[in-house]
């Protein structure tokens, strides 16, 4: 059995250069792929932090090269705040930006501890050896609903339609090419498991493929009582529409492979949304072959 991650070579040098310019703080543009890449990052007072982006179209309003300030951005406006940024080997500081339309792939939020040195550390209670079973969280199994599907109307044929024409025809995907593979069909069970974790990631404001209980993606799906052979995820946060995820994810290597994975023959996505949470609409795409 095999699993798909969205990532490529060129992520994984892209992820090397923001590694080394982390170093100082920087952030990093890399053009060729049209990722961002930024340390650190303030959003409506929480902290997140290795936050990585696809975007795919921004205004640059500003950069005033001073010394350099931190980072944070606005979800009301888009508006994002660059202390300092590494474009093309060369470093900017102060630099404000209009994200038009991007895709978020990774942002791991800060947890905020207090300062008690004093105080004795809490005794460890021993974990269980049982083996702790993982579950999917409280949403209607298989059915499509203004929950999990953002309110959208003609949310699964709308998708269906865009996956199987992105599908139909040959397409790169980064330095990738890929030939036109054939089209997925809908699956309820891949979307209970999307359903879930779009739910959780909402609910509890965080942003990853790994849920903060420890589950990852596999295990959420065989929970979900599908028996896969092959199975992606794809993820995305704060699109308010099913032509604006796609795009996303189509211009992002690693997302526009598991779409156009000819291994792949079903599919379940779910979007769901809480006003309260940083990016608002969180959505989730399940590929897999039984």
């Amino acid at each position: 059995m095999e699993k798909a991650l969205p990532c490529t070579a060129r992520c994984v040098t892209a992820w090397a250069l923001c590694a080394a310019a982390g170093a100082h703080g920087a952030s990093v543009f890399d053009a060729s792929i049209n990722r961002l890449f930024i340390t650190s990052v303030s959003v409506n007072g929480a902290s997140y932090q290795n936050v990585s982006a696809t975007v795919n179209s921004f205004t640059l309003l500003g950069v005033d090269g001073g010394t350099a300030g931190v980072d944070s951005f606005n979800p009301s406006n888009n508006l994002l705040m660059l202390g300092s940024v590494v474009f093309q080997g060369t470093t900017y500081n102060n630099v404000r930006v209009q994200l038009n339309n991007f895709t978020l792939l990774a942002a791991t939020q800060v947890t905020s501890v207090p300062n008690t040195p004093t105080t004795p550390p809490t005794p460890v209670t021993p974990v269980p050896t049982t083996p702790v079973v993982p579950t999917v969280p409280t949403v209607p199994d298989g059915a499509l609903t203004a929950a999990t599907t953002c309110s959208l109307s003609n949310f699964q044929t709308d998708l269906m339609a865009l996956i199987n024409q992105a599908r139909a025809s040959a397409r790169t995907c980064g330095s990738t090419a890929y030939p036109a593979a054939p089209a997925v069909a809908w699956n309820s069970k891949l979307f209970h498991a999307s359903a879930g974790h779009s739910a959780d990631m909402a609910s509890q404001n965080y942003f990853s493929h790994t849920s903060l209980d420890g589950r990852t993606f596999d295990q959420r799906i065989t929970a979900a009582g599908y028996a896969w052979s092959t199975i992606g995820e794809n993820i995305a946060a704060g699109q308010g529409s099913v032509s604006a995820v796609m795009d996303g994810w189509l211009a992002s290597p690693g997302h526009c492979s598991n779409i156009m994975n000819s291994r792949f023959t079903e599919v379940g996505v779910a979007c769901v949304v809480n006003n309260s949470s940083t990016y608002r609409s969180y959505w989730t795409m399940d590929l897999g072959r039984p």
